[in-house]
């Protein structure tokens, strides 16, 4: 997170934390309101034994991936789960109260607190609650991995960058119950996602195994995962394990077919056809548009 050189902070090439100096806009403009500084990465497992001690001077989004962050603000207690968030304040305390499991994993967004925030989603962000769960994963993560690529590239303006913002915050705002047409919504689309999301990395994973597991027709189930999430089975599991690619690229030394094999995919030329179509460039391709993004993982720390 923010602290330049803290024991697992994984931050983007050439990015550090700064504060718009007083009276100045990003663009250093005395006479624009100040815009609220936005940086974003990823905290991958197995980093670190326990979120660090420390108050920062912005206020910090996270939202977990994987694994549950024990987290505190001041004497605050979060257990933030998968597909949950909290958002800490500035100038406030905030600590891990428990260790970290190795499969944890999390986005991160630090903010400025300043004369910016008054008309935005922030003021709106920061009168509601403090924590909840995520009505669109996928929705937020995307947003995240656009956001991060980016802040990679270093062609990240101070105005995309709160257009990011505003995004985000929007998403976690966002009812669970807002999201689907309760006639369209279907139980056992949403069981299957579930399911998904306890099995990705298993390489048999796929919508036989999952109807077995339910108890349903193949067929009968994969129209109703259409009518819940807009995408076939197939798609959903590919789109989750190419997320989960990337991220590991960006972050880690690991090699493809070590990538391949945490991820899921049980054939590497598979993996690489379905990683350009999804992505629009080899897996080799990404790797070197982050070479110094990356941080070394020991082997075995990831879930």
């Amino acid at each position: 997170m923010p602290d330049a050189g803290e024991e697992g902070d994984v931050r983007p090439s050439g990015v550090r934390f700064r504060l718009p100096a007083e009276g100045a806009g990003m663009g250093g403009r005395q006479d624009a309101p100040a815009a609220p500084v936005v940086e974003a990465g990823v905290h991958t497992p197995g980093l670190m034994p326990r979120h660090a001690d420390r108050v920062l001077p912005v206020h910090e989004l996270i939202v977990v991936q994987s694994g549950v962050l024990p987290i505190a603000e001041d004497d605050r207690r979060f257990a933030v789960p998968r597909d949950g968030w909290v958002l800490l304040r500035a100038g406030r305390r905030h600590c891990g109260y428990d260790d970290l499991d190795r499969h944890t994993w999390f986005y991160w967004l630090c903010f400025g607190a300043g004369p910016a925030v008054v008309d935005g989603m922030e003021s709106v962000a920061l009168q509601e609650r403090r924590t909840g769960s995520v009505a669109r994963p996928d929705r937020l993560r995307a947003l995240f991995e656009h956001l991060l690529e980016d802040q990679h590239a270093g062609i990240l303006t101070p105005s995309a960058a709160h257009g990011y913002l505003q995004l985000v915050l929007a998403e976690i705002l966002l009812e669970r119950g807002a999201t689907t047409d309760p006639a369209v919504a279907s139980t056992l689309g949403v069981r299957a996602a579930a399911f998904i999301d306890d099995h990705l990395t298993e390489p048999e994973l796929g919508t036989a195994r999952i109807a077995d597991a339910l108890a349903f027709n193949a067929d009968y189930l994969g129209r109703a995962f259409r009518d819940a999430f807009g995408e076939t089975l197939t798609d959903h599991i590919h789109r989750l394990r190419i997320d989960r690619a990337r991220m590991l690229f960006r972050s880690t030394d690991l090699s493809i077919e070590r990538v391949v094999a945490e991820v899921g995919f049980g054939d590497g030329r598979y993996f690489r056809r379905v990683f350009k179509r999804r992505v629009g460039l080899t897996p080799g391709q990404f790797q070197r548009l982050h070479p110094s993004a990356k941080e070394p993982m020991p082997e075995g720390d990831i879930a």
